[in-house]
């Protein structure tokens, strides 16, 4: 754990993508899990030919790529093929986003990046699901009302099902809020997101 170092998750559809353009805006270091996830699937990535061999030819698209809606319809549908995409995932995602992480920490030891101005934020939406409490000593979380939450996943085409699915595949946003150490509330304007960000300490030490 390093102060300079957060974590940040949140539920589904809460707005962490919002919060980490807003953090990288004010100069911090963002490393998002998902954006690793979706290299490493890409043909050729390390897990592309797991998920292939794991969940067969049924989930490639045309020109080779997963077709990421089809894999997730399968494995929201039946937990223990959830289960077994993230055992196999994981370790690779983990592996990049901590190496992304003692990258920004040699800078910092360098004296390349500045203790009092530069932070790195680490998003991973199945922080806690997935143990990594312990990895951060901030932790920030995103949430909104399970109302609007349900509206913006209705508004990415979901129908109920599929959102029931997914809600229920997380952690109760409550449980996360309160494991959390700074809850973000992303429940009105851009603007006043905005400003919880801007009232974020310079480092966990403050």
């Amino acid at each position: 754990m390093h102060p300079l170092v957060y974590g940040l998750t949140g539920g589904i559809a809460c707005g962490k993508s919002t919060v980490a353009t807003l953090l990288r805006e004010r100069g911090w270091t963002i490393v998002d899990s998902d954006a690793i996830a979706h290299r490493l699937m890409a043909p050729a990535g390390e897990n592309w030919q797991k998920m292939i061999d794991a969940f067969g030819p049924s989930i490639l698209n045309a020109d080779q790529t997963i077709n990421r809606v089809v894999l997730g319809d399968m494995v929201f549908r039946e937990p223990s093929l959830r289960d077994r995409l993230n055992s196999l995932t994981h370790p690779a995602i983990r592996k990049a986003w901590h190496a992304e992480r003692e990258g920004f920490l040699e800078k910092i030891t360098a004296g390349r990046l500045d203790r009092k101005r530069d932070r790195l934020a680490v998003v991973i939406p199945l922080l806690y699901e997935t143990g990594l409490g312990d990895e951060f000593g901030t932790v920030m979380c995103v949430g909104c009302s399970p109302a609007l939450q349900r509206a913006r996943l209705q508004g990415r085409g979901l129908d109920q099902e599929r959102i029931g699915q997914r809600l229920a595949s997380q952690w109760p946003l409550e449980e996360k809020i309160r494991r959390s150490d700074i809850l973000l509330w992303n429940e009105g304007s851009l603007e006043t997101l905005a400003q919880q960000v801007g009232r974020l300490p310079e480092s966990a030490a403050e």
